[in-house]
């Protein structure tokens, strides 16, 4: 098998009304070597976040909706391989150049990373468990696992599906289609903002509960209302 040359990485970070999480999450992406280019989508926000960003990378906008806003940002970018990274999200060390490896194997379409929590409780454990256990089973990933794909595999594709939510289980779901998917076991770390703003009762059940129906086949534009955003 013949090794492919390092491809630059066009990071994509769906945004809205997110200042305050912005000027921690640049600092981070700073130390991360590799060649690359950072792409803010903006759905709209009213606070800073614009502001923030305009002078770390290129911002562009678009309607709210993670789907529509990294679609934008997809169809932006100039690299040969799309970063859909949250900006709740930190990379391990490394995370750039672990892609780079990944991507070195023609066969690959693209993948994500083995998920882990900023807390340390029963709770975070056992929803990362589970993430990380469907990831190496099925190849499904949530946004939360910072998804890469080669950018030929997500055009031929269509992009992100513009649902309401669900948009990262559906990417994932036709990535299978096109290749195999790599999974990084270095684990990124995200936020449990939602963990701590809803609870771990809530959030179970919004979480497991609504990821069942969908798999069952209810669609996401009757789950969205029983979910919520914490900005």
């Amino acid at each position: 098998m013949q090794e492919e040359m390092e491809k630059m990485i066009s990071i994509i970070v769906p945004v809205l009304n997110e200042a305050p999480l912005l000027g921690p999450f640049f600092e981070d992406l700073e130390v991360q070597e590799g060649d690359r280019e950072l792409i803010i989508a903006d759905g709209g926000s009213r606070d800073a976040t614009v502001a923030i960003a305009a002078g770390r990378g290129r911002v562009v906008s678009s309607p709210p909706g993670r789907g529509r806003q990294m679609n934008a940002g997809a169809g932006a970018a100039a690299g040969e391989v799309l970063l859909f990274l949250h900006c709740d999200t930190r990379l391990p060390p490394g995370g750039l150049q672990k892609i780079e490896d990944a991507m070195r194997d023609p066969r690959i379409a693209g993948g994500g990373f083995v998920h882990r929590f900023d807390l340390d409780d029963w709770f975070a454990r056992f929803i990362s468990f589970s993430a990380n256990t469907r990831s190496r089973r099925y190849r499904l990933f949530f946004g939360d696992q910072a998804i890469f794909v080669r950018r030929e595999v997500f055009e031929r594709m269509g992009g992100y599906a513009e649902t309401p939510i669900f948009e990262d289980w559906d990417l994932s779901a036709r990535m299978r289609r096109e290749g195999a998917l790599a999974l990084i076991e270095n684990p990124i770390t995200t936020s449990g903002r939602r963990i701590e703003v809803w609870g771990k009762w809530k959030c179970f059940v919004i979480w497991w509960g609504l990821s069942i129906l969908y798999a069952l086949g209810v669609p996401a534009e009757r789950l969205t209302r029983f979910y919520q955003h914490v900005r």
